[in-house]
């Protein structure tokens, strides 16, 4: 998951190496766990030849291109069988924004690389006062559980074909309690960076990040949380991409192997998909230990 505690100079610097649970259980419950994922994924879907977790049947249908058109407007692109697809539902909380330029750049890097992204900025604008009332904006409160703002404000229809990001206001001051960061959240890897801001967080199908006003650190982790729908972290400092030193926005030839792979990752099949998917089950669990 991304966000980790870090320094003003670098918002993406983890802990050290974690070797406890690739020493223990990772090479053999946690991959049995994800396979079952898999299962359960594929005939969830039915025929899917892109593998981007978008049933083919519903790339072929009008009503269903109708229901998204209704939703996004001419933002929507539409949806073609045999091409790797990825909606990216945005949903912006109380005056928050992504810019122009970091909208931009994320969708030509994933278009480059073979994946057909479409950013969608969903029509309606979250009031902050009205979501922290309602569910809180804590990571949990946001991103998962019965009466979380995902699981009410998040159209069924979407949450099995799209990815949701959810934008939040950055700036936090003590005490962190029930609001956007959360000690428990803190403790599997989800702090504040030296400026005091909220980093980010992604789990299954869904993420959350914190505005910045610097672009350059926008648009560097923005993509992260993004491409953790299928990665994990790399602690190989050569690795100067988002998932490795988060240097610059990009990842590695064999990352771009792993996330069009990794696409159908998307559906959302059991509400915790974080526990289908073994590298973040273990980082996380590991980071837990860890502390």
């Amino acid at each position: 998951m991304g966000g980790r505690r870090g320094s003003s100079d670098d918002c993406f610097r983890r802990h050290p190496r974690r070797t406890l649970l690739r020493a223990v259980g990772t090479a053999t419950a946690l991959p049995l766990v994800g396979g079952i994922g898999s299962a359960a994924r594929t005939r969830a879907v039915g025929e899917d030849s892109d593998g981007d977790g978008i049933p083919d049947r519903s790339k072929r249908s009008e009503s269903f291109h109708a229901r998204l058109e209704a939703i996004f407007g001419s933002q929507f692109e539409g949806l073609e069988v045999g091409r790797r697809d990825l909606l990216i539902d945005v949903r912006y909380v109380g005056g928050t924004t992504i810019s122009p330029t970091t909208r931009r750049t994320v969708v030509d890097l994933f278009r480059t690389n073979g994946i057909h992204a479409q950013w969608l900025t969903y029509p309606h604008r979250y009031d902050r006062e009205t979501i922290e009332e309602q569910y809180g904006l804590s990571v949990k409160d946001l991103l998962w559980g019965v009466n979380s703002f995902y699981r009410g404000e998040v159209e069924p229809v979407l949450e099995d074909v799209a990815l949701q990001l959810i934008v939040v206001p950055g700036a936090i001051e003590p005490p962190y309690e029930g609001r956007i960061y959360s000690p428990w959240m803190d403790a599997i890897g989800s702090g504040v960076d030296g400026n005091g801001y909220v980093n980010g967080f992604s789990g299954g199908n869904r993420a959350v990040v914190a505005e910045r006003e610097d672009r350059a650190r926008e648009v560097r982790l923005v993509f992260h949380e993004l491409t953790h729908l299928a990665l994990c972290h790399d602690d190989d400092p050569e690795n100067t991409g988002v998932m490795g030193t988060g240097e610059r926005a990009d990842l590695l030839d064999h990352e771009w192997d792993q996330l069009r792979d990794g696409l159908s990752n998307v559906r959302d099949t059991t509400g915790y998909d974080i526990a289908l998917r073994p590298c973040l089950w273990s980082e996380n669990l590991s980071a837990v230990l860890e502390e």
